[in-house]
């Protein structure tokens, strides 16, 4: 190949948008139907869905999804992975918020969605 030919390819490859992934091979444990919904679900909710990295993934209590994603946030910087909880059947989906999260939440809409995730992961994940 030509080095104008590898060029060519290198930018195009490094032009082609990010596919969130499962970075540990849990998804083997839920499938990957189950997989990819979670997946779609939890990114509806992300500022960088495709940059997600999913690792942790297994079946909770009462058919939830428990696991772990890494997202940047809306600054585009890494924050590292941070559990999240998924109902399917419900359609509801969410990184479990923390202090700062909970401490400052824009509306009063926000603090109820949170607290409710909090619960569906205190029910559905901690052991």
């Amino acid at each position: 190949m030509t080095r104008l030919a590898i060029g060519a390819l290198t930018l195009l490859l490094a032009m082609s948008p990010a596919r969130a992934e499962v970075t540990d091979g849990s998804d083997r444990e839920i499938g990957p139907d189950i997989t990819g919904r979670v997946i779609a679900l939890l990114g509806q909710g992300l500022k960088h869905p495709a940059a997600a990295r999913y690792s942790g993934l297994r079946a909770g209590r009462a058919g939830a999804v428990c696991g772990a994603v890494d997202t940047p946030n809306r600054m585009g910087n890494p924050v590292g992975p941070r559990r999240f909880v998924a109902d399917l059947a419900a359609g509801i989906a969410g990184i479990v918020p923390d202090g700062p999260e909970l401490r400052n939440p824009a509306t009063p809409q926000d603090y109820a969605a949170m607290q409710r995730i909090l619960a569906l992961y205190a029910a559905s994940c901690a052991t």
